[in-house]
C-alpha cells in the first residue's frame, strides 16, 4: 500500500492510481483550502482504481467557528465526516446518450447503482478537494449555538427601538 503521511495533499493522475493494485493511502494532518478550521483536518483517506471506477473511503474531523443563527454569537462546531465513494470513470455520459436513439438504453443510464460523480479517465483524482466536499456536506444548515442560546436581543421600552446589532448602521443615516 503506497502511503504518504502528512504532506500536502496533491491531484493524482488516474492512469498513475490505475497501476497501483493496492491504491493509494493518504494520512491527513493538515489545514484543507476552501475550510476555515480551528484544527488542522486529521484523518485518513484511500482510493482504489477498479477499472471503470474509482473506489474513495475516508475519514476526516476538524473544528470549525459558526456563527448562531438566532444569537448571533460565534460558537465551535466539531465536523466529521466518514464516507466511501464510487466514483465512474469514463467519458461524459451525455456523449452516449446522444449518440443512442433507444429509449431503454437512456432509461437505463439513471440507474448509477451508487456512483456519484463522474472523472475523466485522462484527469486526476483531487484528494484535498474530496474531503473539502465530504466535510463541507456536515456543515449544518441552520447553526444554532446549543440549548443555552439567549435567542436574538431584545428591546425594551427605553432605547430607542433600535435593534441593538444595527446601532453601528445609525451613524449612515446623518
Amino acid at each position: 500500500m503506497s502511503s504518504v503521511p502528512d504532506l500536502p495533499l496533491h491531484p493524482v493522475p488516474l492512469q498513475e492510481l490505475k497501476h497501483l493494485e493496492a491504491g493509494r493511502h493518504w494520512l491527513i494532518n493538515q489545514q484543507i483550502a476552501g475550510l476555515d478550521s480551528l484544527t488542522p483536518v486529521r484523518g485518513q483517506l484511500h482510493a482504489t482504481h477498479r477499472g471503470t471506477v474509482l473506489e474513495v473511503e475516508g475519514e476526516a474531523d476538524t473544528i470549525v467557528t459558526l456563527c448562531c443563527d438566532r444569537c448571533l454569537q460565534h460558537f465551535n462546531h466539531p465536523l466529521r465526516a466518514s464516507s466511501r465513494e464510487l466514483l465512474w470513470i469514463g467519458e461524459p455520459a451525455t456523449t452516449h446518450a446522444t449518440a443512442t436513439s433507444d429509449p431503454v438504453a437512456l432509461e437505463g443510464e439513471g440507474d448509477d447503482g451508487g456512483v456519484m460523480e463522474q472523472l475523466d479517465p485522462r484527469g486526476s483524482f483531487d484528494p484535498e478537494h474530496w474531503i473539502f466536499e465530504q466535510l463541507n456536506l456536515q456543515l449544518p444548515i441552520v447553526n444554532h449555538c446549543g440549548s443555552d442560546c439567549p435567542g436574538p436581543a431584545t428591546w425594551t421600552s427605553d432605547t430607542s427601538g433600535i435593534d441593538p446589532r444595527w446601532q453601528a448602521l445609525q451613524g449612515l443615516r446623518s
